[in-house]
């Protein structure tokens, strides 16, 4: 809309201006912050750009990879640096900042309604009840939270928006606020609390600088009126415990760093510091887990990864770890960008962003040599800069998504915009420099034209082309969500995978059905549909891997099935599930649970060697990571078969030690069970009937 606007002027203007062009840009630049603002900005777009076509994947660093890995692609970044300038550009008046303010005000206190009702057990869209930490409608509380961050101080400078009708007006005042604090208590995020207890002093900062020492009375009651009705929320009972003191107290701990003894990446700043350290080892390697040209691998450190590109990195250096979480983001906004976009991109970002606090900061030393009336811009720069300076504090331990990346963007756009409104300029220039007038039925205006309509062309292409289809698949699936009946819920899932067979949430559960039921089918006896329906999910995960060879979950998900016809069999895919678990170790050397398995499978199908080959690996980071029975198992079975009988024997044991009732311990009893029934020496028919016993109790660990 936009572009077309553009090109329904009556007239183009190109300025010419005769002499001094860099001179008076840089005078221009050093009186207004916001113009170096946007410089970083186009710096940081230009290298978003040219780092998604050096991506190792360039569709996915465009499109995205995965529904709940949002905000980093560079298809959201357009949508965000849209609404960011929309927001610069067209909101500079008092009216359209007022209207923003609402919006952003409005929002929150649905949001935070929404998540104190799913505290109470409500919640209509489904899929979050039995959860302590609330996370509304964003998928993490981190995310939730990061929201309020940004809609509390605006909520509180809304006391002095009321001039007529001030008890009904401040009462909703109360009410929003109430709502806010108590959803962000809900949420249990340590980061968003001191984010917004930040805020809060650098909103009352403000107050006292713009306005008058009184003038942060009346905010200051409300916000102690809003404390006490959440307080009151919060304390009516529920089926949940309240985490919310817990959570406040182990600031400390998280601040100095207690608990900090393995490498596992848990909650808090303990486990963020494991992630940081990774990171920065990343940083001085900047390993992609594809073969590339030297141009590109020179190029990395300056553009980045590519965009979403860092989760298949991270895998590569990380130190082992037991945990199988999926670390797709660095938990600091900075250093992601940095990561994905390289040093080029950092700097376009640090440019941007640290000339909006420049703005800031002017805006707030212009209104203080003002009078100390209360006008309504300074109500909106209370409203406003608050909320971005403690959005900018959140987002160095957060995990941002599109979710709460789309308002930070509009008050990056909302802070240029009251730039302009408290200097008093206008959104387009007035004067009448030396122009170049260009007819609008020149040829000039006929080429714009032709141009913005082929963008427009591009841009409707691409939204039905993606946005509408995978929301026709989104509905297709929802259609069927609370069924009851089994067939027509995987029937839901293949049509919506049909619709959308990028999306991997779609895909590997339509996988898993066609698996387990595969299963299923050979364990009565139906071999040949067993066996189609195997090489079926076998092709779903073949058709996604030509999109994202990458993902470690389809990776896993292909070798799985390469083992299963393997052992039913069809001894061809004996060679592809070799080559896939070399190939799997090598992108995630840090995941001794997935190599544990693969040890264990390797012995199944006959791969000794191998499988003593990966269970030695897993057992060498045992000091680091925990006890790993199902290595000692695999390592056990293979030396068995290789006919290493006593070397079998004692790493077999040391299965059944490591984890007493854990998968690989349980299996160890059985194999030992079997081998001193078969050797038959004295006292063996003893050992054997005790491990059998053993192995015929149930599993009470899974590793």
């Amino acid at each position: 809309m936009w572009l077309w606007e553009l090109t329904g002027k009556g007239k183009f203007s190109v300025n010419i201006p005769k002499q001094r062009t860099h001179w008076n840009l840089l005078q221009s630049m050093s009186k207004n912050p916001t113009h170096w603002a946007l410089i970083g900005a186009a710096i940081w777009f230009s290298v978003l750009t040219i780092s998604t076509l050096l991506s190792p994947l360039t569709s996915i660093s465009f499109f995205g990879a995965d529904d709940n890995r949002s905000g980093y692609n560079l298809y959201d970044y357009i949508s965000l640096f849209i609404i960011c300038f929309s927001i610069a550009f067209r909101f500079r008046s008092i009216k359209t900042l007022k209207l923003f303010t609402y919006t952003l005000v409005s929002s929150g206190s649905i949001v935070a309604a929404y998540g104190i009702g799913q505290h109470f057990d409500w919640d209509p869209i489904g899929g979050n009840i039995g959860i302590n930490r609330v996370q509304a409608s964003f998928g993490n509380p981190l995310d939730f939270g990061a929201y309020l961050v940004m809609t509390i101080p605006a909520t509180l400078a809304l006391a002095h928006f009321a001039t007529k009708q001030k008890y009904i007006w401040t009462s909703l005042t109360i009410v929003s606020l109430g709502l806010q604090l108590a959803g962000l208590w809900f949420s249990g995020a340590r980061g968003p609390y001191i984010s917004t207890l930040a805020s809060l002093i650098i909103f009352f900062l403000i107050v006292a600088i713009v306005g008058h020492i009184k003038s942060i009375i009346r905010p200051a009651v409300v916000l102690i009126l809003g404390g006490l009705l959440a307080i009151v929320i919060i304390t009516i009972p529920s089926s949940h415990n309240d985490i919310g003191i817990q959570r406040i107290l182990s600031i400390e701990n998280q601040i100095t760093g207690v608990g900090r003894t393995t490498n596992e990446v848990t909650g808090g700043l303990d486990g963020r510091l494991n992630i940081w350290d990774s990171t920065l080892e990343l940083a001085t390697q900047w390993i992609v887990p594809a073969a590339e040209s030297p141009a590109s691998t020179f190029l990395r450190p300056v553009f980045g990864l590519g965009p979403d590109m860092f989760v298949y990195s991270f895998f590569i250096v990380e130190e082992p770890r037991a945990g199988l979480q999926v670390i797709d983001h660095t938990h600091n906004f900075g250093l992601q960008i940095l990561m994905e976009q390289g040093f080029l991109g950092l700097i376009g970002f640090l440019i941007f962003s640290s000339f909006l606090l420049v703005t800031a900061f002017t805006i707030v030393k212009r209104l203080r040599s003002e009078d100390y009336e209360l006008s309504i811009s300074k109500i909106l720069v209370f409203s406003l800069l608050p909320a971005m300076f403690g959005r900018i504090i959140e987002i160095q331990t957060g995990v941002a998504r599109v979710s709460d990346l789309t308002m930070m963007f509009g008050l990056f756009g909302a802070t240029i915009a009251m730039y302009s409104v408290i200097n008093h300029q206008p959104v387009t220039n007035t004067k009448q420099p030396t122009t170049m007038r260009k007819s609008p039925h020149s040829m000039f205006l006929v080429s714009r034209m032709l141009a913005v309509g082929v963008a427009a062309t591009v841009i409707i292409t691409v939204f039905i082309g993606w946005d509408i289809r995978r929301l026709s698949a989104s509905r297709t699936h929802a259609t069927a969500f609370s069924t009851t009946s089994p067939a027509t819920k995987i029937q839901a899932w293949a049509d919506a995978q049909s619709l959308a067979p990028e999306r991997s949430s779609f895909t590997n559960k339509l996988f898993t059905e066609y698996f387990h039921a595969a299963i299923n089918l050979r364990d009565q006896g139906n071999e040949i549909e067993a066996s189609e329906l195997m090489l079926t999910a076998r092709e779903l995960l073949l058709e996604f891997e030509k999109r994202d060879p990458f993902k470690r979950d389809t990776q896993i998900n292909l070798f799985q099935t390469d083992i299963a016809l393997t052992q039913w069999g069809f001894l061809e895919y004996a060679e592809q599930a070799i080559a896939r678990s070399k190939k799997i170790i090598e992108r995630y050397p840090s995941s001794p649970a997935i190599i544990s398995i693969i040890a264990t499978n390797m012995t199944s199908i006959g791969m000794h060697e191998l499988a003593l080959e990966y269970a030695e690996y897993v057992i060498n980071v045992e000091g680091v990571t925990n006890p790993w029975p199902k290595a000692w198992y695999a390592k056990g079975r293979a030396l068995y078969k290789l006919d290493r009988l006593d070397e079998s024997i004692f790493a077999l044991n040391t299965a059944t030690e490591k984890k007493p009732g854990s998968e690989g311990a349980i299996y160890a009893h059985k194999t030992l069970a079997h081998i001193y029934f078969e050797r038959g020496e004295p006292g063996d028919d003893e050992l054997s009937r005790f491990h059998k016993q053993k192995g015929e109790e149930p599993i009470t660990i899974q590793d």
